[in-house]
């Protein structure tokens, strides 16, 4: 190797480096200047990192995306109010809810700017058995997507005798989704009839043919927080 090369090699490794660094202390940065993602339970918590990485390039490490769930619809506020208490109470927060309980979402009010109430779906598509127009999370895929990942269930593969093209015919898109396939297994006489929610949540992620309104909404949502809240990114000297 001539001079020229081994002075062009050590500056390509140097650029190298350079890079490394750069990615490392990025990473590093989002996560410190982290937007919160809370969900309301252990479904929406498997499904919807896999609809926004894999389906709607939302980097979670990248945008400092920090995700967890709330468990339940009756602790939000509590979160809401815990949450910024804390030091990191000036950090973007998103509340992902379920549009199915509106008199309990209508008692949070007077939020600090940095707090932002999302509800899944994001528009009414069933008949709640109040009358309200709303949905779960369930809701905020096609009919199809659930039906299709129901019977992906662990329940459903072992007692293949229980029809799905049956419950495809009785099904309701306009009706709540879940309560519609616990009464179809039991009709069926099945002792066991609550296919896991989570299995559910995490077939409709990895199988819907396309991504839910929902999410593409979501996904605009995280983008345009990082844009009004960009990573300063920090270095750190090493040891």
């Amino acid at each position: 190797m001539s001079d020229r090369e081994s002075i062009e090699f050590d500056v390509l490794l140097e650029r190298i480096a350079e890079n490394e660094q750069w990615t490392i202390a990025s990473k590093e940065s989002a996560l410190e200047q982290c937007i919160y993602l809370f969900v309301e339970g252990e479904s929406e918590e498997a499904a919807f990192r896999i609809i926004l990485e894999e389906g709607l390039g939302i980097k979670f490490e990248e945008y400092g995306v920090v995700i967890a769930n709330y468990n339940g619809i009756g602790n939000l506020k509590n979160t809401i109010r815990l949450m910024n208490q804390t030091l990191s109470h000036s950090r973007p927060m998103i509340f992902t809810f379920d549009d199915d309980n509106k008199s309990l979402i209508s008692k949070i009010v007077n939020l600090p700017c940095n707090v932002h109430l999302f509800k899944v779906p994001n528009k009414p598509v069933v008949t709640l058995p109040n009358g309200d127009k709303g949905g779960s999370f369930e809701e905020s895929f096609e009919a199809n997507d659930f039906i299709d990942a129901c019977f992906e269930t662990t329940l459903l593969k072992i007692n293949p005798q229980i029809p799905k093209s049956e419950f495809a015919n009785l099904f309701s898109a306009r009706k709540s989704f879940y309560p519609q396939i616990v009464n179809f297994l039991k009709s069926k006489g099945m002792s066991s009839y609550l296919p896991n929610k989570i299995e559910i949540a995490e077939s409709m992620a990895t199988s819907c043919i396309a991504e839910p309104e929902t999410y593409v909404k979501l996904a605009e949502l995280i983008k345009t927080i990082r844009l009004d809240n960009p990573v300063n990114v920090i270095y750190r000297q090493a040891g």
